[in-house]
């Protein structure tokens, strides 16, 4: 018996007060401290997605776009699949494009439920977008789902009990 696997969807919202690190910003592309092409790497696990650069300038940028990440066995996938990255970069006319920061969201929780349930969703929330040295770099809205893929209801549901630890003092059933 196997579980199925499902989907992993992702909406890229918008993001706010996102700034470069640059004091004054990119002397090569005489631009301002202020993120003015901001695209977002979308990374779950080994699977990578590209945003578009994003429309708006200045403090609020828009993307409204969707990703999927297939994932085929999530009750046993290990810890890098558990979360979703979203890497912030500006890019650049004139040089290599920049690294802006990072948030970083669990997502073992919704893909759990989503096993269990068949669905599970968080709506459009914002999260903290960090650089390197952990400083605040502004905030990024996402909404996550998961949709689990057709198969063998009781034993998908069994296996995500056991991983929530709901069911680890019951005898299972023969």
């Amino acid at each position: 018996m196997t579980s199925g696997g499902g989907v992993l969807e992702v909406v890229l919202v918008d993001s706010e007060g996102i700034r470069d690190r640059k004091f004054l910003g990119c002397i090569v592309c005489c631009t301002t401290s202020a993120v003015d092409r901001p695209y977002v790497c979308v990374e779950y696990g080994d699977q990578k997605r590209i945003s578009k650069v994003a429309e708006g300038k200045g403090k609020k940028s828009i993307w409204d776009q969707k990703f999927n990440f297939e994932i085929e066995n999530p009750i046993v996938e290990n810890k890098s699949f558990r979360k979703l990255v979203l890497r912030v970069m500006d890019k650049h006319k004139l040089s290599d494009d920049g690294y802006v920061g990072e948030a970083t969201i669990h997502v073992k929780d919704v893909v759990l439920m989503g096993m269990e349930k068949g669905e599970a969703e968080l709506g459009s929330r914002k999260y903290r977008v960090v650089r390197e040295d952990k400083s605040y770099t502004g905030d990024i809205s996402a909404a996550i789902s998961f949709k689990r893929k057709n198969g063998d209801d009781k034993e998908v549901e069994r296996k995500a009990s056991i991983m929530n630890n709901e069911d680890s003092t019951k005898i299972p059933d023969a």
